[in-house]
């Protein structure tokens, strides 16, 4: 039960590890678009604030597929463990984390705390009307508002943060989500790929190598048959 709960907490401590990177990107991001609302032409802010989304996008992703290289990574080296073949803790280079290991829904689960805050602030501000989650949202996380409101600002000429926009921002939560998602499933597909191309490489060099060991064998054989040929004649 101890270890069972031990892994748990290791479990959390790697979600939130790993969401921190991501976070601090999107801020900067959000930011970013944030600033871009002060350029006053709504053509210039609309076509900026997608680009960014869509370079907000395109980091989580790559970040998601290193992510999921590295976790797959571990999972054989866990395979490994698990087989006995490692001797050791984590085998010879003491590196080896069980909660780093690759499963199919850490992907969903890190994306899912990255996205948490905005979730919160979305919530509060459009179902309370706090004016307050709004102002916090724009400022941390205007990723998840600033591109909404820029094709609002452009449809309407409107130049006031509307709360009712928030519940939009959802459509941008889901669509990074899957970013994340499928760079996570992505990063470790490539390392499973990678790992396999090893192994029938390894299989290939000890097949060829089985396949010298018995030329040689088979050669040894004949040359002792002639050795006993010759030696039989000898004698006569």
């Amino acid at each position: 039960m101890k270890e069972k709960f031990s892994r748990f907490g290791w479990e959390v401590v790697e979600y939130l590890r790993r969401m921190v990177t991501p976070f601090v990107l999107n801020l900067m991001f959000g930011i970013t678009m944030f600033a871009v609302l002060a350029i006053g032409v709504d053509e210039a802010e609309l076509v900026l604030n997608i680009l960014l989304f869509a370079l907000c996008c395109l980091a989580g992703f790559i970040y998601f597929r290193a992510a999921g290289e590295a976790a797959y990574k571990m999972k054989e080296t866990g395979d490994l463990y698990r087989e006995g073949k490692v001797p050791g803790e984590g085998g010879a280079n003491g590196k080896y984390r069980p909660a780093k290991e690759y499963h199919w829904y850490k992907g969903l689960t890190i994306g899912l705390a990255v996205c948490l805050i905005p979730v919160i602030l979305i919530l509060v501000g459009a179902i309370a009307d706090n004016r307050a989650a709004l102002t916090v949202m724009v400022f941390v996380c205007g990723w998840a508002y600033s591109p909404v409101f820029s094709i609002y600002s452009m449809a309407t000429g409107a130049d006031t943060f509307a709360m009712w926009l928030m519940w939009y921002g959802f459509i941008l939560l889901a669509l990074y989500l899957v970013c994340c998602i499928v760079g996570y499933e992505l990063g470790a597909r490539k390392e499973r790929r990678r790992q396999r191309s090893l192994e029938e490489r390894s299989e290939r060099i000890e097949q060829q190598k089985q396949a010298r060991l018995e030329k040689q064998k088979a050669l040894n054989l004949q040359r002792e048959e002639q050795k006993r040929s010759r030696g039989g004649k000898g004698g006569r």
